[in-house]
């Protein structure tokens, strides 16, 4: 099985329980937070995919870590997910999660990337703009890059709206070099 379909397989699980337990939203958010935690602490992340601790500890300290914290449904997760040696997965399970709930809510997942913070005016305008042209909800998520030039790229679905500064010079380079422009006629 490769690597892929490993978080495919176990965030598809996930969403036919929560789907039954009608909490697809509140498993989200849940299973979302624990991650958070799990990998922003280095030691935490450190100890669960350590080859030295033994695999049965690592189980009965996930399961305390997460009970009383999260629903059953996650709790249990969690514990399977670290019996199962696929600890190193749950970021990737937690994103197919998203995409899932995503399909089921008709909602599409849309990511901003820019080179500053748009504000949250701008962001509301792509926003209405967007979710009015593809007819749907969308979930926003801003994202900075440093090394744009400057605009803004938009992921939404398997789109992207390239409107950076980078990609206009290169339509600019493209249209001329098409107009094979002689030389010296600049002179």
């Amino acid at each position: 099985m490769s690597l892929n379909q490993i978080s495919k397989v176990y965030a598809t699980a996930l969403l036919e329980l929560a789907q039954e337990a009608n909490s697809l939203e509140s498993t989200e958010e849940e299973l979302s937070s624990l991650v958070d935690v799990f990998f922003s602490d280095e030691s935490i992340r450190h100890y669960f995919l350590s080859p030295l601790v033994d695999p049965s500890e690592k189980e009965r300290t996930a399961e305390k870590s997460v009970q009383g914290k999260a629903s059953e449904i996650v709790a249990n997760f969690i514990t399977l997910v670290v019996r199962k040696n696929r600890f190193l997965f749950l970021q990737d399970i937690l994103e197919d999660y998203r995409s899932g709930v995503d399909r089921l809510k008709n909602r599409s997942s849309l990511r901003i990337v820019s080179k500053e913070s748009l504000g949250k005016e701008t962001i509301d305008r792509i926003t209405k703009s967007i979710s009015s042209k593809f007819g749907r909800e969308v979930r926003v998520t801003e994202q900075t890059d440093p090394t744009l030039i400057g605009g803004f790229k938009i992921f939404i679905d398997d789109f992207l709206i390239d409107a950076s500064i980078r990609a206009k010079l290169a339509g600019i380079e493209e249209a001329l070099l098409q107009k094979k422009i002689p030389v010296g006629a600049f002179e």
